[in-house]
């Protein structure tokens, strides 16, 4: 039997731990969030860019936009609603995220076996956005993370970030079996089963490209900042 393209990747997932594919998982949907993050930093970039065009005339000040602290809150505010979807209603409902499928990956409940439902994986997403924010906060560059501008500033406890960003790491380097979110709704990874346990190679394909553009908008925002911020630093000379 010839094996395909297809066939052979199945194989070398099969061969892979569900710990393994798990960080592979983790990796993908992370790259997913930069295209979310993109898309809301463009849409700001656009809408902002359109307005002050109105109010002060063609050229105006890039850096005003570009700089604003709401690209950032926008990108973001984008981002994490993605996850609170894709983490969360999709794995509640489907049993995967984006990531997860692609590697072939579902998220079960320990008991049954089965998509926990929507409310458990609303609940799971909402936990995973939460630290993702947290963790944004731990940046030392003062970023305007959405708990930061929707919350009063008698909520925000800066250990909690540092907290936040130790539960995200740790599953990255350790691959543990379950992590905070899992164990929150209950929940389990394990291998997907039939045929539409794994995304189909020209899907793969196109989210390739989505990861490809949202980490390219994602380098042209750090990009953008360490422009601005090279115009008032002053190294010694060496010579």
């Amino acid at each position: 039997m010839t094996e395909t393209p297809e066939t052979s990747d199945r194989t070398e997932t099969a061969d892979r731990t569900v710990r393994q594919l798990r960080r592979e998982a983790m990796g993908r949907d992370a790259l997913l969030f930069s295209a979310a993050f993109s898309l809301g930093a463009l849409i700001y970039f656009v809408v902002e860019s359109l307005r002050l065009a109105i109010d002060d005339g063609p050229g105006g000040d890039f850096w005003t936009v570009s700089m604003s602290d709401g690209l950032i809150l926008t990108g973001l505010l984008v981002g994490e609603l993605f996850v609170v979807v894709n983490n969360g209603l999709r794995q509640g409902i489907r049993g995967h995220s984006v990531g997860k499928h692609l590697v072939g990956l579902a998220v079960v409940d320990v008991e049954t076996g089965r998509p926990t439902g929507a409310a458990r994986g609303l609940l799971r997403g909402v936990v995973v956005a939460v630290l993702l924010d947290l963790a944004a906060a731990a940046v030392p560059i003062g970023l305007p993370t959405v708990l930061r501008r929707l919350t009063p500033d008698a909520w925000h406890v800066g250990g909690a970030a540092y907290l936040a960003l130790l539960v995200l790491i740790v599953p990255i380097l350790l691959s543990t079996h379950r992590g905070l979110a899992d164990r929150v709704a209950r929940t389990e990874v394990v291998r997907g089963v039939g045929e539409q346990a794994v995304t189909g190679e020209r899907r793969s394909r196109w989210l390739m490209i989505i990861e490809v553009m949202g980490v390219a908008g994602l380098l042209t925002v750090a990009v953008t900042y360490i422009a601005f911020f090279a115009q008032v630093l002053r190294f010694p000379r060496l010579f």
